[in-house]
């Protein structure tokens, strides 16, 4: 039975009706999926993360399928269960395009580095930003990869360095 419901802000579709299959609903997809890993690295129960959720354990089940349309208001509250950060699931999502780099740890240090170049940025840049070239993108990630490699290159010797030290 489809429960009739006025758009706003806590019912809105994050995937289409009866889209059950992802590649029908990439998007709900990647949600469903980063909820699913998260629910079973979770450790509680499905019935105990579905009763925090307000729902039954076969509600939770049929939105965790894509056998129920996933809705904002039920996304919002199952990634706060179980600690969905919202701004780096949706760049993993929307902006990587593969809800599992959600875990790389070089998201975490991008999202880590973003606002303080914004900062950086506003306050140094006396006039109006205007967006890079293609070419000027690609040289600089690269060099911004370059240099986040390095610095990891750097740290992980630095380590093996400390490991190898005699012991007195």
């Amino acid at each position: 039975m489809t429960e009739l419901i006025n758009p706003n802000d806590d019912y809105t579709l994050v995937s289409q009706e009866g889209a059950a299959l992802v590649s029908e609903a990439p998007v709900s997809g990647s949600h469903c999926a980063l909820l699913r890993d998260r629910i079973n690295r979770d450790g509680r129960s499905l019935a105990e993360i579905a009763s925090l959720a307000g729902m039954s354990r076969r509600q939770l089940g049929r939105l965790l399928d894509g056998q129920k349309p996933l809705r904002l208001v039920d996304l919002k509250r199952l990634s706060a269960i179980v600690g969905i950060d919202a701004a780096k699931a949706v760049i993993a999502i929307e902006v990587i395009g593969d809800w599992s780099a959600y875990d790389e740890p070089v998201l975490e240090i991008l999202i880590r580095m973003l606002a303080p170049v914004f900062k950086k940025v506003d306050a140094s840049a006396d006039f109006p930003m205007e967006p890079l070239s293609v070419a000027a993108e690609e040289k600089f990630t690269t060099w911004l990869a370059d240099i986040l490699v390095t610095n990891q290159k750097q740290i992980r010797q630095r380590r093996d360095e400390f490991v190898k030290l005699p012991s007195l």
